[in-house]
């Protein structure tokens, strides 16, 4: 059975690639905690501030927490294991991880 709330989907949307740009259909907001040679903390967390989709939101001694955001667990795995493979980085865990549609993604004011 069809969902009710969306648009069927037209034979010119696909000759045209529309479905394509239709996505992501879904946002990906995660956090995670990397752990970084005490001394190098700030540098890290400078470094990771320059990657897209991701704030940095404290850092205290080793520890810095950051917010990611993608459009697929994988596109945030991918850049927790380039983050975890940084200098000066002993690890990067995920720990929350929240999926929304993408229409979802704007709060009303």
């Amino acid at each position: 059975m069809r969902e009710p709330d969306r648009k069927p989907i037209q034979r010119r949307d696909i000759l045209t690639g529309k479905l394509k740009q239709a996505e992501p259909r879904f946002l990906h907001i995660s956090s995670a905690i990397v752990t970084a040679r005490p001394e190098r903390a700030d540098a890290v967390a400078g470094r990771l501030a320059t990657l897209p989709g991701t704030e940095v939101h404290a850092v205290r001694g080793a520890k810095i927490v950051l917010v990611l955001e993608g459009g697929s667990v994988g596109e945030i795995g991918g850049r927790l294991a380039e983050i975890s493979i940084m200098e000066d980085v002993f690890s990067a865990n995920l720990v929350f991880e929240q999926v929304l549609a993408a229409d979802e993604q704007e709060a009303p004011a």
